[in-house]
């Protein structure tokens, strides 16, 4: 099975970089220079994807530490992102972790779930298994799509929690609908498998191939092997199936 490893930018960031913001920028930077936390956030994120300005990362983290110094949890949770890889600023696992847990404490789910991610590598904190699924909960109960998906993972190799496979599937499969291409890779294995779930050949291909089509680039290999599982009718009745599909909606 498979664990998400990738920390996360706050989803708003990506978001607020849009032609409306940018179509704003004078009286986006008239207002960050003023000192609204909101604005700095937002010029940080059109900052980070060059969207009507010269991309710079050290402009984008110079405005989210700006916001967070002022306590804008989202601003926290992606300063502690860009100290995480080093963007704009030293790289610096303690910062990150300092500044993701200001982000935690507030409630944001990416704050949350990245901060999980330090306790569970032991990345600037000792590594404590049973807090980073204390935190991956947190963000659970936000919908956070990865967090479900790590959390499932956690149930699967019995870290910090009890070993558990049909609560693995089960978290597995809530972000594999949501279009988590890792947790479809995951829920394929476990149907091929039988672990968690009644073994299903049909069921473990049509997850590997949606896993593929969402990205996912381990599953090759998989389909591969259950492929020869099914007859050639089988297969392109799943494949049908595969393109039609749609990830469930959010309830976040």
């Amino acid at each position: 099975m498979k664990k998400q490893f990738s920390h996360l930018l706050c989803a708003a960031a990506l978001l607020l970089s849009s032609p409306l913001v940018i179509a704003q920028s004078a009286d986006l930077l008239q207002k960050a220079q003023a000192g609204d936390a909101q604005a700095q956030f937002n010029l940080a994120a059109v900052y980070l994807k060059g969207r009507g300005v010269p991309k710079s990362d050290e402009q984008a983290a110079r405005w989210f530490a700006l916001a967070a110094a002022q306590g804008h949890a989202e601003s926290q949770a992606n300063l502690g992102l860009m100290y995480d890889q080093g963007r704009g600023v030293p790289q610096s696992d303690r910062e990150a972790v300092k500044w993701y847990r200001l982000s935690a404490e507030q409630g944001d789910p990416d704050g949350q779930y990245n901060l999980a991610l330090m306790y569970d590598e032991g990345r600037g904190v000792e590594q404590d298994e049973k807090e980073a699924v204390r935190l991956y909960r947190l963000a659970v109960a936000q919908n956070h799509v990865s967090a479900q998906s790590n959390l499932g993972y956690m149930y699967d190799q019995g870290r910090g929690v009890t070993q558990d496979s049909k609560e693995a599937f089960k978290w597995y499969m809530i972000a594999a609908e949501q279009g988590d291409a890792t947790s479809q890779f995951n829920v394929g294995s476990m149907y091929a498998l039988g672990r968690g779930v009644q073994q299903s050949w049909p069921q473990a291909y049509f997850w590997a191939l949606l896993a593929a089509k969402d990205g996912e680039k381990d599953s090759a290999k998989q389909q591969e092997i259950i492929a020869k599982k099914l007859k050639p009718a089988q297969r392109a009745k799943i494949q049908q199936q595969v393109q039609e599909w749609k990830p469930r909606a959010s309830n976040s």
